[in-house]
């Protein structure tokens, strides 16, 4: 490379870098279970160095080098960009979590609350559990390659340096939104699990009026979650897929 191209083209990285930065750092994936910060320095650096690769500096790289006062404004587009990027991500393992608290107040587990060393707070059993599974399903699902692809299909959609026009501002909005919606599709099959069981158990409890209802129905309702939870979780993968899509249409906001 041209050594008078180099600079320009050493910025447009580093811009991508404050992107990826900003993205990782808002990603519960790589920020929340104890990923050292040089591991998340690199990762992010070695992505913008590959994404960027083949790429030519941009045109106003020179301009911005030259009047590092112009510098400001590239930074802060780049920075509410990989916000909208870290937003995907986040709403789509904070389903997880939601999923989860909807299964602890299902099965009872919310009555006994356990403290989250990650958090420095007191989580619901299934909620922690379920945060954690989100993280592993997000690797071998290759959702983290699906997330790369789409980084790198954000260069073109939302070019460096450039604040997006927000056409559609609600965009982002909807986008958290379908946190809900996801959440309720994980716990699904769980919670209607649970309902059939509530019914059978209320049923036996009025035939049968000498059993003691409540030490009955809280290891049948644990047995039960778990046991539908180890057979719903195999379909999570291509919901997973299907959620990261959100994040491709949360980037067409200009």
């Amino acid at each position: 490379m041209n050594a008078a191209l180099l600079l320009p083209w050493a910025f447009s990285v580093l811009l991508l870098s404050v992107r990826l930065s900003v993205a990782v750092a808002l990603s519960p994936a790589l920020s929340s279970y104890g990923v050292p910060a040089v591991v998340r320095v690199a990762l992010t650096i070695a992505l913008a160095l590959l994404t960027f690769a083949n790429r030519a500096p941009l045109p106003a790289a020179a301009d911005w080098l030259a009047t590092p006062g112009s510098m400001l404004a590239p930074v802060l587009a780049e920075v509410f960009i990989g916000a909208l990027l870290g937003l995907g991500v986040h709403v789509l393992l904070a389903a997880f979590s939601l999923a989860g608290r909807l299964m602890d107040v299902q099965i009872g587990f919310a009555i006994g609350s356990v403290f989250d060393p990650v958090t420095r707070t007191s989580a619901n059993i299934l909620g922690s559990l379920l945060s954690l599974i989100g993280v592993a399903l997000f690797v071998i699902s290759n959702a983290h390659l699906e997330l790369a692809r789409l980084v790198a299909s954000s260069i073109d959609l939302l070019p460096l340096g450039e604040m997006p026009a927000l056409n559609n501002p609600l965009q982002p909005l909807l986008a958290a939104g379908s946190m809900f919606a996801l959440g309720l599709a994980f716990a699904g099959p769980v919670v209607a699990a649970l309902l059939l069981t509530d019914v059978a158990i209320a049923v036996t409890s009025r035939n049968m009026p000498q059993l003691n209802v409540l030490v009955l129905a809280i290891p049948v309702k644990v047995i039960v979650a778990y046991l539908v939870l180890s057979i719903a979780v195999v379909s999570w993968g291509p919901l997973m897929q299907q959620a990261l899509g959100q994040t491709l249409r949360l980037l067409e906001t200009r």
